[in-house]
């Protein structure tokens, strides 16, 4: 009697094991159908503080995206015949170019189920911090604009839709030392910004000016704009004092250069300056003569009815200024991944992250293709993409240089 007891028991528990994984399943499927019928996309930047600028003008590239995305419009670069997957702006991260805020915003991401991808970090300091948070949760984030190269090998679910540091900073020197008729022995001053951003884009540009037997000062400003009490004169007095030709100065800040500029005028500097791209601005950095590095192509060059779009809904200021657009991009590469996972019946944060390896955009509102084929940068990185600009008089951004 004991036995037969014994064994109705294990019965009843095995019937209901099977029970709990046959509903387990059917709640996981429901889930799965569900996020194939509508997923989320976050977007993660600078909402506030001094580079917001930056992050509002991503985040509004991307909602461009998914207003065409879901309207069904016609895309640059969108595999003919694709079902799309429609998608939701599922939350905006205000991680402040900041790692610890960063790290918020990942947990938060996390924790929203409906969100398979994100459109960012920004900033390269930023993923270091997030990206950890996000890699254990396989969710996969896309950048329109974090260069640091260490981040492709550092970061698991990483992927960006613009050149790293090396690519920049090489594209950067071999143009202004061609330019300015730097020759070996010349003296160069190298300033970076103290943050993973600017210390990595400024070390890849130092290399590439020492191979050319270039002599470089390599120095950090003291602190950037974001605080009143910014001063560079010293670093200006000594770029004179040099007798530099050539100031390299990468920030996050377009503030940061505009001052520098100003400043170096004022101490005596007749040398050549050039930024980078996180100083792309025109409203903030428009120091006449100074040259740029950046990431994409000019916005002349972008899709001219999405530029006219943007124009319509953000102002003529914001669609002056390029570096949001590779947002859109990233935004692109995500949701042809999760239309192209749901395609095969299932989706997942880890198989979006996968599928993003052989996602290709034969085009792009950018006007070139997209794919995360660049072997140098662990294939997570495009090829392609460099510009150099010179500001002018009137404060205008002029393409002078593109690398292929």
């Amino acid at each position: 009697m004991v036995k037969r007891v014994g064994v109705i028991a294990t019965l009843a528990a095995a019937l209901a094991l099977v029970a709990a994984t046959v509903g387990s399943a059917s709640r996981n499927a429901t889930a799965v159908s569900a996020l194939c019928k509508q997923a989320g996309l976050a977007y993660a930047g600078p909402l506030s503080g001094p580079a917001s600028f930056l992050g509002i003008d991503q985040h509004h590239w991307e909602l461009l995206f998914l207003n065409n995305w879901n309207a069904g419009k016609p895309i640059p670069g969108v595999p003919k015949g694709l079902k799309r997957v429609k998608l939701k702006d599922a939350l905006d991260g205000d991680s402040m170019l900041n790692p610890q805020d960063a790290a918020t915003v990942a947990g938060q991401i996390v924790s929203n189920k409906s969100i398979l991808g994100l459109v960012g970090f920004a900033g390269s300091n930023e993923n270091l911090g997030g990206g950890p948070i996000l890699d254990r949760a396989h969710v996969a984030y896309v950048s329109g604009s974090a260069t640091a190269d260490s981040l492709t090998a550092k970061l698991q679910n990483f992927y960006r839709v613009v050149p790293n540091n090396s690519k920049q900073a090489n594209a950067g020197i071999t143009y202004i030392t061609k330019e300015l008729n730097l020759k070996k022995g010349a003296k160069v001053m190298v300033v970076d910004d103290g943050e993973a951003y600017g210390v990595g884009i400024a070390n890849a540009a130092q290399k590439a000016l020492q191979r050319r037997g270039i002599s470089v000062d390599r120095e950090s400003l003291p602190e950037s704009t974001s605080s009143a009490t910014a001063d560079f004169s010293s670093l200006a007095q000594k770029a004179v004092a040099s007798g530099a030709k050539l100031v390299y100065a990468p920030s996050q800040v377009a503030t940061d250069s505009q001052l520098f500029s100003q400043q170096l005028k004022t101490a005596g500097y007749t040398g050549g300056f050039m930024a980078t791209d996180g100083s792309v601005s025109p409203s903030q950095f428009n120091f006449p003569g100074a040259y740029i590095s950046f990431f994409g192509p000019n916005v002349t060059a972008i899709s001219k009815p999405y530029l006219a779009a943007y124009t319509k809904l953000y102002g003529k200021t914001a669609a002056q200024d390029p570096f949001g657009a590779p947002s859109f991009v990233a935004a692109e590469m995500l949701a042809v991944a999760i239309s192209q996972t749901c395609e095969k019946g299932t989706t997942s944060r880890a198989a979006v992250s996968n599928q993003l390896k052989s996602v290709q955009l034969s085009t792009s509102i950018l006007g070139y293709s997209m794919a995360f084929t660049n072997k140098a940068d662990h294939n997570r990185g495009p090829s392609s993409g460099v510009t150099v600009f010179k500001i002018q008089p009137d404060g205008s951004y002029k393409q002078v240089y593109a690398a292929g």
